[in-house]
């Protein structure tokens, strides 16, 4: 498995997201919301999740939370191993389990 280290360096090739303060995802239908700071350690999961909404208009629906998924690589299979290790992969497999659609917020 890559440490956090190695993994969000990997990300090089996806949008910048340095001028970002924070992501929030809102689930269209329920209203429920998801936010990740972006911080060190989250960093990773910010940029992914940026640049699958990018795709979409803003949004995330199944389509792109598989996306994010095979970005997230190893950790997919460790939040599955341990359920809510990963609430960022979580999120993404519930959309994908549900065919839900959230909109993406960036500040």
């Amino acid at each position: 498995m890559s440490n956090q280290k190695n993994f969000a360096a990997e990300f090089n090739h996806l949008p910048d997201t340095g001028h970002l303060k924070k992501i929030t995802l809102s689930n269209i239908d329920s209203k429920q919301n998801h936010s990740v700071d972006n911080i060190p350690g989250k960093q990773a999961s910010v940029k992914i999740l940026y640049s699958i909404a990018l795709d979409n208009n803003f949004k995330i629906s199944a389509t792109q939370a598989e996306a994010g998924i095979i970005l997230f690589g190893d950790y997919t299979a460790e939040e599955k191993q341990q359920p809510n290790a990963h609430p960022n992969i979580r999120l993404l497999l519930d959309i994908i389990e549900h065919n839900q659609t959230w909109e993406v917020e960036v500040v």
